[in-house]
């Protein structure tokens, strides 16, 4: 198993390159969101969810530019709610790791 780990505040952007992030059933995205709550939230988000992204997921190849193609997560106010649905809790542990 690999996890690619972030640690973010509302309002931020985490990203991976492509190159270092290739989705697989082994790899995961954990994302520690430090919000106004005493304890930072944690999201744990599996690689292969970019192969199909829809918000808060972003898959951009920037062609033509500067910057290596990445994938990403929006964490802004307005995508916490789509963001909910990688909340990590005993039911999702179980399912993953059960």
């Amino acid at each position: 198993m690999e996890v690619f780990v972030s640690t973010q505040r509302v309002g931020g952007y985490a990203f991976w390159t492509k190159r270092r992030l290739q989705p697989a059933g082994h790899r995961f995205v954990a994302l520690v969101l430090l919000a106004e709550e005493p304890e930072p939230r944690l999201y744990l988000v599996p690689s292969d969810e970019w192969l199909d992204a829809s918000p808060p997921l972003t898959d951009r190849d920037y062609e033509g530019k500067a910057s290596e193609p990445e994938y990403g997560i929006e964490i802004g106010r307005s995508s916490l709610t789509s963001l909910r649905r990688y909340a990590w809790t005993e039911a999702a542990a179980n399912g993953y790791f059960g």
